[in-house]
Formats: structure tokens, C-alpha cells, sequence
């Protein structure tokens, strides 16, 4: 999958999860993997996906501190943004 289908995928999979108010969702991919942007239950959202040999790691951007996940797939980040915010 190259870094257009893949935020086409995420896209969709955000735009159709049922996660909660969902706003202003920015997707941007990148040489290095796919910067998420966007309002999630009134909270500003921001996680960076990086492909690796596991899958994704999903890291949560939240001021100075980061969590990173480790993904087996890209629909998985729905259950970690449901707990999430």
C-alpha cells in the first residue's frame, strides 16, 4: 500500500468509526509514514503512523509528551482513539 492509499484508508476507516464528534480530521502522508490531524470530542488529536515489519506504530502527540503504540493494522487505531479521548 503506498502512503496515498493509505490516508484514502484512514480517511474512510475515521470517517466511518464510530468514535465520537469527530471534526476537522486532516490527513497528511509523508515519505515517512501519516501525520493525523484532528478534533475528537472536542480535544485536539494529533498521531503520527509509521510503518514497520510489525505493522504501524501509532504515535499520540499530546503537548511534551508522546505515546507510541505498537499496530498490528490500521483499523486497530479505532479501539486506541475510542479510549483515547
Amino acid at each position: 500500500m503506498n502512503s496515498l492509499e493509505m490516508e484514502s484508508e484512514i480517511r474512510a476507516l475515521l470517517e466511518s468509526a464510530d468514535i465520537g464528534a469527530l471534526e476537522g480530521l486532516l490527513v497528511d502522508a509523508a515519505d515517512w509514514g501519516v501525520n493525523v490531524r484532528m478534533t475528537l470530542n472536542g480535544q485536539f488529536v494529533e498521531v503520527d503512523l509509521i510503518k514497520n515489519w510489525d505493522g504501524f506504530e501509532m504515535i499520540l502527540l499530546d503537548d511534551q509528551k508522546r505515546d507510541s503504540i505498537q499496530i498490528d493494522e490500521l483499523r486497530d487505531m479505532v479501539q486506541i482513539l475510542r479510549g483515547y479521548c
